[in-house]
């Protein structure tokens, strides 16, 4: 056989599809971090669940739950609802929180400069002859629908700090943008989470935060951001890395001759700041 034969053959072998290899961009089970959060106002967030080991809390945006950098409630009474860590498993999650006893009990805290929050809601205990582990609510919480295989947490050996993320890697955003589309139209389900896939565009030194090449939209704020991080051609880590707050505007002033006036124009610019998992762990880390 002559070299260019081979070269042709090998080639057509290398893009012949590999059955049964196929495999989703992140892990299965990576598709249940994101949870709606339902204030009985109405209003509509993002979040996820982050464990300790010990204990389990829901992370968000501090503005999902306040007004602006108060400590005035949105609302009183919130739905969380999440799906199973299995894709192929139906049925919801859902964790009800009476806002009001919670700040009471202490178990919310707000961070004091940037915009998260994170809220005690169970405590993981571990049958000694089985080995399972389940969840048992704090006062102010109660879990009232369960899949059978149960709420997927982010572990701490999953969360990556401000300082080993790295510029140009790709992430994905995931939240449940309830403001998009127009109401009664059905493209979306509110009730289903989307993902936007991106890069780290850059980030803030002096604050901790990530700059995100992707936009996100009212209903975002709290979602988790996973990065992948490529160890080698083949293997790729998966971390969760921040918190979504908010868009970035632009801003464009608009002259209009004729009038002799102007107004300011305020559009989303197609990027997206979120805070870092280290004020989160702060937070969690307080006696």
């Amino acid at each position: 056989m002559s070299k260019l034969a081979y070269v042709f053959l090998m080639a057509l072998v290398s893009m012949a599809p590999l059955e049964g290899l196929a495999v989703r961009a992140i892990p299965d089970d990576n598709l249940a971090y994101p949870v709606l959060v339902s204030l009985d106002t109405g209003s509509k967030g993002s979040g996820f669940f982050l464990s300790t080991g010990t204990s389990v809390y829901l992370v968000t945006a501090a503005h999902v739950l306040f007004e602006d950098s108060s400590w005035n409630l949105r609302g009183r009474q919130v739905e969380l609802l999440c799906y199973s860590k299995k894709p192929d498993e139906t049925g919801k999650n859902i964790i009800r929180l009476d806002l009001p006893v919670l700040v009471t009990e202490k178990r919310i805290r707000k961070h004091s400069t940037e915009d998260v929050a994170v809220v005690y809601v169970a405590d993981v205990e571990e049958n000694a002859a089985t080995g399972q582990k389940s969840l048992r609510t704090v006062i102010g919480a109660s879990l009232m629908e369960k899949t059978p295989a149960g709420i997927l947490c982010v572990s701490l050996e999953n969360v990556k700090p401000f300082d080993k993320i790295w510029t140009a890697n790709t992430i994905y955003m995931f939240g449940y943008p309830t403001s998009l589309s127009i109401k009664g139209d059905q493209q979306i389900d509110p009730v289903r989470p989307l993902l936007r896939f991106g890069i780290v565009a850059g980030t803030n030194p002096a604050r901790k935060t990530i700059i995100l090449d992707c936009p996100s939209y009212p209903g975002n704020s709290g979602g988790p951001v996973l990065e992948v991080e490529k160890i080698d051609p083949i293997n790729l880590r998966f971390h969760v890395i921040g918190v979504v707050i908010q868009f970035v505007p632009f801003a464009e002033t608009m002259v209009n001759l004729k009038s002799d006036s102007k107004s300011l124009a305020i559009s989303n610019s197609g990027y997206t700041v979120a805070v870092s998992m280290d004020p989160v762990l702060e937070l969690i880390s307080m006696p």
